[in-house]
């Protein structure tokens, strides 16, 4: 396509289903060779239920959505133009319910769904894209890298800063909606943000456009607290399915590799069930040996410290790596039996191999 016939282009036509999927497709490789796929497929078969069932109350989704987890210890998740959506194993560690990643992922079909990567690019880029826009869809897109690295740029930009208020508080509302029709509680996203707020005031990671500091935080979490009062109101049959989310989890990989590529993250998220008399101090010395990490483990399960725990309650604990040696081999023979992912019409698709993807 030539340069004069792109330039003719309308800014509103730059992009159409075909592009952003390409855009798409394009940027998933990306993805999957920088962080890799998380090589435990039922944690991946579970993400991906869980997508489908939030997008199946999704009207015209339009896209083939791929439901993916990553390999990451960073708390995100975030979507690519075309129904490419992404959750981080830092993430499912942070979430306490399928409930609540029901939320998050309803929250990142809503920036497909609001073609939110492509109208920020658009804005941002303006009359740069309006002559490489239509490249994304075409096989210049190969020959051309400084096309290319230009919309791929803007778009790891929206990935880590978000979209902006509006486009957050969009994201938000499809969020919580599909995860309500799906029959979910839409407590178990507002308890996420709160987590969210919490981990990143001790200084953790921010999730895409949140941030503990800035004063949308607090509005979204009231404004996420109004719309699920007022939807649990309606419906008091809706689920948080938390046993089913912590079975789902129970030896997740938990924190950075101390070298990523030769050596795996020092823990693993081990599911304790709690005794009579048992404090979260006393619990995670006992299982984990370091009392240090009782404010971490806190966190991760949206309680305070000194909270009175119920006996049966079950919790998050972090278990040290017993032997790097023998969980790299198992890991090894588990990435062997992982097959290739194949698309099912509207519904996702499950990644490849990790460090051997045929998507991003």
């Amino acid at each position: 396509m030539a340069v004069a016939a792109l330039c003719a282009t309308s800014a509103s036509a730059l992009f159409d289903g075909a592009d952003e999927e390409a855009m798409g497709k394009e940027s998933d490789k990306d993805i999957v060779r920088a962080y890799g796929i998380y090589d435990d497929p039922k944690v991946g078969k579970y993400v991906e239920e869980v997508g489908k069932r939030v997008l199946s109350k999704i009207q015209e989704p339009q896209f083939e959505y791929h439901f993916k987890t990553v390999d990451n210890e960073m708390v995100n998740a975030f979507a690519l133009p075309g129904g490419y959506v992404y959750v981080t194993r830092g993430l499912l560690a942070t979430l306490n319910s399928e409930a609540a990643l029901a939320g998050v992922l309803g929250h990142e079909i809503g920036h497909v769904i609001g073609h939110h990567s492509v109208r920020q690019m658009k804005k941002a880029l303006g009359s740069t894209l309006l002559m490489l826009g239509g490249l994304a869809a075409s096989e210049d897109i190969r020959q051309n890298a400084g096309a290319w690295l230009t919309i791929s740029s803007s778009m790891s930009q929206q990935i880590l800063l978000g979209y902006g208020r509006d486009f957050e508080m969009e994201s938000d509302q499809v969020g919580m909606l599909a995860a309500y029709d799906a029959g979910y509680d839409p407590n178990g996203i507002v308890s996420f943000l709160k987590s969210l707020r919490a981990m990143e005031m001790l200084g953790g990671q921010s999730y895409h456009g949140f941030s503990a500091t800035h004063p949308d935080t607090v509005t979204r979490i009231i404004e996420a607290e109004g719309k699920s009062d007022l939807l649990t109101a309606r419906n008091t049959s809706l689920k948080d399915e938390r046993d089913r989310y912590l079975d789902a989890i129970e030896g997740l990989r938990y924190g950075k590799p101390a070298w990523r590529g030769k050596t795996l993250p020092p823990y693993v998220i081990h599911i304790h069930t709690v005794k009579e008399g048992e404090t979260l101090r006393s619990i995670v010395k006992d299982v984990t040996g370091d009392e240090s990490l009782a404010l971490e483990t806190a966190v991760l399960n949206a309680l305070d410290m000194e909270a009175a725990l119920k006996p049966g309650l079950r919790l998050k604990t972090l278990k040290p790596v017993k032997s790097q040696t023998e969980i790299l081999l198992k890991k090894e023979e588990t990435e062997n039996e992982i097959s290739g992912g194949t698309g099912d019409g509207k519904g996702g698709q499950t990644g490849g191999k990790r460090g051997k993807p045929s998507n991003r």
